[in-house]
């Protein structure tokens, strides 16, 4: 049995999925080009594969088009808005994920983010090293409004994560049409906007939520807002956040997720933005059981197929 790993992370966290691989006789190759592939790549690389281990790439319908051997596509993570599923849909192949591991990660990640941000922790890292000493003014987390967008299992663990910090939580969800019981309120996008010290961004991306944070949504928000995104960078209007945060220089960004990757654009000239390489689920214990997890997943339903 062959399968193609495109997920450029593979095995680097730890040998307990490519052993898994190997136990099962399986052969199999990995991502040349340890990046995200583009759709030429993906073309070239999946040619004759009936399995992927997938990571971030495209898979358009142009892509399922020109791999006429694929059955299943076992995605390393939970998101799957990379796929063209009615695509896929049509040509009989099975998309499966892993969407339970990665939660803790995630939210530590943005718990960190955002902490990070607060106290200007980058910042004064960043002039200490110019051999400077400055006192940077930070903010504190402790009873501050917060915000989530979305109220997944993610957002729910940064909520548990920020318990010591604060009660006063809020969340919108347009997924969920009752409150649920639970230490936050429910309320409106809008109301959340207006109230929230910090929001956090919890959701999955859509073509009906594309640019869901315009420049209309910041201007609802309070002038020095602490904004992050963990989450998909299509959600955002990156442009909006850019001229907003440049309006705004009492507010700031943590973002971990970019509409196109890797980010080189304009708000790498900000002070009050802190970034990240799309690295929430890089811990070593999440990665390798997320790369396990794909590989099961493939195998089981390859050898059911």
């Amino acid at each position: 049995m062959h399968i193609q790993i495109t997920t450029s992370t593979f095995g680097k966290a730890g040998n307990k999925p490519i052993d898994y691989l190997k136990k099962n006789g399986v052969d199999f190759k990995m991502n040349p080009y340890q990046r995200k592939l583009t759709e030429e790549e993906a073309i070239s690389l999946l040619q004759g594969v009936k399995g992927v281990i997938a990571g971030t790439e495209p898979y358009t319908e142009n892509v399922l088009a020109n791999l006429p051997d694929l059955k299943i596509i076992s995605r390393c993570g939970i998101a799957t808005d990379n796929i063209d599923l009615r695509a896929a849909r049509e040509r009989g192949i099975e998309i499966y994920n892993t969407p339970d591991l990665h939660v803790d990660a995630v939210a530590e990640l943005a718990l960190a983010g955002t902490l990070t941000l607060m106290r200007k922790l980058s910042v004064c890292d960043k002039d200490i090293r110019t051999g400077q000493w400055k006192k940077k003014m930070g903010r504190s987390l402790y009873q501050k409004k917060i915000g989530l967008i979305g109220y997944g299992k993610v957002a729910r663990r940064f909520e548990q994560l920020l318990s010591p910090f604060t009660r006063s939580i809020s969340y919108y969800d347009p997924f969920i049409e009752q409150p649920e019981s639970s230490a936050s309120r429910f309320t409106d996008l809008d109301e959340l906007l207006a109230i929230s010290d910090l929001i956090s961004v919890h959701i999955p991306f859509s073509k009906e939520n594309e640019h869901l944070l315009d420049a209309d949504a910041f201007k609802k928000m309070k002038r020095d807002v602490v904004f992050v995104n963990t989450s998909r960078g299509g959600l955002v209007d990156e442009d909006a956040l850019y001229t907003f945060l440049q309006n705004h220089t009492e507010a700031a960004a943590y973002l971990d997720v970019f509409r196109e990757e890797p980010y080189s654009g304009r708000l790498t000239e900000l002070e009050n933005v802190l970034m990240s390489p799309h690295i929430a689920t890089t811990t070593k214990e999440t990665r390798e059981e997320m790369e396990y997890q794909a590989c099961v997943n493939l195998l089981n339903n390859l050898k059911n197929g």
